[in-house]
């Protein structure tokens, strides 16, 4: 059997890269007006602050996606692949692009920043990369890729579940936003271990439903951002791997067992600390 190893266009790749940087940078020392949203919601008027770097990040999100289905429309097997077929390979990119720009402007400006703008750059590439192996199961770096995928997307969401938290929104809003990251970052992950493209879906948009009524609850549990995160992360990854597991046909009784087992574990040693974390 022959091997196949797709590699993507180092041209376009060194472009997006340099893209990236540069948007980055911008976002650092650009400085954009802070803009006030406010709605209202069950007749109670809710409002947030959307600060410039947040845009920034957000329109740096949105060119890495653009810049991950242009790459990815040159992989042979996506040549000629309708816009839906590549779109999904846009989500674990420009989550961490996104994750890794609110990261950044935490860090005090110095050398500590240009390191992880360095850090960035090489991550990001690396996420576009494994992006463009896993668009053929049949490459040989496609189960490594995969698995690199699949853990940095439980680190995005681990990353927004802690940031919605620490942003000490209204219920309403932190719930909404963590119900529509769980649910993009779920369709990733379901497709990612086989399942097809016609149920994961609305298995992904189940999963984002319960992250958020977990959310809504959670946002009045006296818990830190960090514990808060951990404890959403074992709901996200108990309901995600239970899905996968019945979307390919392999939920058993002994599966269900082993799920149970994990979660109950994992639950108390996050309560057991979340109050200090």
């Amino acid at each position: 059997m022959q091997k196949i190893h797709h590699v993507p266009d180092r041209d376009r790749l060194s472009i997006l890269t340099a893209i990236i940087l540069l948007a980055y940078a911008l976002a650092r020392f650009v400085q954009l007006p802070t803009r006030a949203i406010s709605a209202t919601l069950f007749g109670s008027s809710i409002g947030f602050n959307v600060d410039g770097p947040f845009i920034l990040m957000a329109l740096v999100a949105a060119l890495i996606s653009t810049g991950a289905d242009t790459l990815m429309r040159s992989h042979p097997a996506l040549s000629a692949a309708p816009t839906t077929r590549t779109a999904i390979h846009w989500i674990v990119p420009g989550g961490a692009a996104l994750g890794l720009g609110l990261l950044l402007n935490r860090l005090p400006p110095g050398v500590g920043w240009w390191i992880g703008l360095a850090f960035s750059a090489v991550f990001l590439v690396l996420v576009l990369v494994a992006e463009y192996t896993v668009a053929d199961p049949s490459d040989t770096g496609f189960y490594w890729a995969a698995l690199g995928l699949t853990v940095l997307a439980y680190a995005i969401g681990l990353t927004f579940f802690g940031l919605l938290r620490a942003s000490s929104g209204r219920a309403a809003i932190t719930a909404t936003v963590a119900a529509v990251v769980s649910a993009f970052i779920a369709l990733r992950l379901l497709l990612l271990a086989g399942a097809t493209t016609r149920d994961s879906p609305v298995y992904a948009g189940v999963i984002g439903l319960c992250l958020g009524e977990c959310t809504w609850a959670l946002n009045y549990w006296p818990a830190g951002a960090l514990g808060t995160g951990l404890i959403l992360l074992v709901v996200f990854y108990m309901l995600t791997g239970l899905a996968q597991q019945h979307l390919v046909g392999s939920l058993t009784r002994r599966v269900l067992i082993e799920f149970g087992v994990v979660a109950t574990i994992g639950l108390l040693a996050v309560l057991r600390f979340a109050l200090f974390l």
